[in-house]
């Protein structure tokens, strides 16, 4: 850990608490956790790099709300301020959020940090800071260590120790929100968001991994668009790490780096025809991709699962890119995937373009900025682009089944090879589908 500042820095900060007694030393260590100041209407602490976060209590920074405030004190909350938790109740609420002991030259984030009562992750929360002319959204929310969940509202770089903001907010799309506060956060570096090249793992054994699969792999090889060679088992593992169209180029095959079978669907054998304008494009794995003409679409498949490795959680990932005129939006609602195959219908939230937040300038005369949000961890719909420019989003995840050996008359085993289907709907409220362009589905397995 780096110096968290000078012994006169801090002891400034406790100035009006009861912490001014308290030895440097402990002082510090108890920072690193966390305590009220302010009289307990703010939490502060510090991170591993020394720098300052600063948490208002929303009790504290509230000035209108719609209806009278009601806070909750309960072991759902467990908040850090006596005050409890605000309950807007879906209502609209005005919050004045003024910082005082912020790390200057630090880029912060500042979230809304609350508890949702129906347990999703994901929300439709609408603010605004003040003059500004229109809205911002947010979508989706951080789960913390802490247990609280945390939405990005704005990010901005601090040049003095204070910061003063007044916030709107809009929860009529969010009404089982509970609120602690508002936060502001040293903000880490996102992580980098393109795909990294799967390379297989060359310790892998591949004598032993073709015991039982070489005869499997040489008869789908026999299948493959283009005719491959191969002299020696270490020639024919490259092939199957590159990766190869067969079945006429309906499919494309290949192993991710610990040995495991991907697969790969063009858009002619996944989409509804009638629905898509067709086209080719350089640099795809398949001759033809396909232009969405519609709010909503389908994807129906269904392949053998020999395809695919016994025993193994995958993902299905649909590859694609956005419409080069597409406009780029603050914070993109996300797009609603539901598989038609599970009983549950259950619908699950994507994202095809990442989600950006607006950053604060205390310059009026520039623009407003945005950079991408800090990524949620845990959160499987934020869409990744590969070198190659194509972006993926994983819409589906499944568990393969033991492979089953049955004994035949002739008394060989033979595998039993079932069926893998896969049937989901893509479907969006603000036309933000139309326009998309598929390349097709790719199984592999999921991280």
């Amino acid at each position: 850990m780096e110096d968290p500042g000078n012994n006169k820095e801090l002891h400034m900060i406790a100035l009006e608490d009861p912490l001014n007694n308290i030895p440097e030393t402990e002082l510090k260590m108890l920072l690193l956790k966390g305590t009220l100041i302010n009289w307990g209407r703010t939490w502060f602490s510090l991170n591993m790099d020394g720098e300052h976060c600063e948490m208002i209590s929303i009790a504290g920074c509230l000035t209108s709300a719609s209806e009278p405030p009601h806070y909750i004190h309960s072991s759902e909350c467990n908040s850090r301020f006596a005050g409890g938790c605000y309950d807007p109740f879906g209502a609209s609420f005005k919050t004045r959020v003024q910082a005082q002991f912020l790390s200057p030259g630090i880029t912060y984030a500042v979230n809304l940090v609350f508890k949702n009562k129906s347990k999703s992750r994901y929300i439709g929360l609408e603010y605004k800071l003040k003059g500004e002319l229109s809205s911002c959204h947010s979508f989706v929310s951080d789960e913390r260590e802490d247990g609280w969940l945390a939405a990005e509202l704005y990010q901005f770089t601090s040049d003095q120790r204070t910061a003063d903001l007044e916030i709107w907010f809009y929860t009529e799309c969010c009404p089982t929100m509970l609120v602690e506060g508002i936060e502001f956060r040293p903000l880490k570096k996102a992580d980098h968001e393109a795909l990294m090249d799967d390379k297989v793992d060359m310790q892998l054994d591949i004598q032993t991994y073709f015991d039982d699969m070489l005869s499997d792999y040489e008869d789908m090889i026999k299948r493959s668009k283009d005719s491959v060679q191969w002299k020696t088992k270490k020639d024919l593992f490259s092939i199957l790490c590159k990766g190869f169209q067969f079945s006429y180029g309906e499919e494309w095959f290949y192993l991710d780096k610990y040995g495991k079978k991907c697969l790969m669907l063009p858009a002619r054998a996944i989409l509804e025809e009638d629905r898509w304008t067709w086209n080719s494009e350089p640099e795809t794995r398949f001759e033809e991709v396909a232009s969405c003409n519609f709010d909503m679409f389908g994807i129906y498949c269904k392949f053998s699962s020999k395809m695919l490795s016994p025993q193994t959680t995958y993902a299905a990932f649909l590859v694609y890119k956005l419409p080069h005129d597409h406009e780029s939006v603050d914070q993109p609602p996300p797009v609603q995937v539901v598989d038609k195959d599970s009983d549950s219908k259950e619908v699950y939230n994507v994202f095809l373009r990442t989600p950006q937040t607006p950053v604060i300038s205390w310059n009026e005369k520039e623009e407003r900025t945005f950079n991408p949000l800090s990524k949620p961890k845990g959160i499987k719909g934020l869409p990744k682009q590969g070198s190659d420019g194509w972006m993926e989003v994983q819409g589906h995840e499944f568990q393969t089944r033991d492979t089953i050996k049955m004994v035949q008359k002739k008394a060989q085993a033979q595998e039993s090879v079932k069926m893998i289907s896969t049937r989901l709907n893509f479907s969006s409220y603000d036309m933000s589908l139309k326009g998309v362009i598929v390349q097709g589905l790719e199984f592999r397995p999921a991280v």
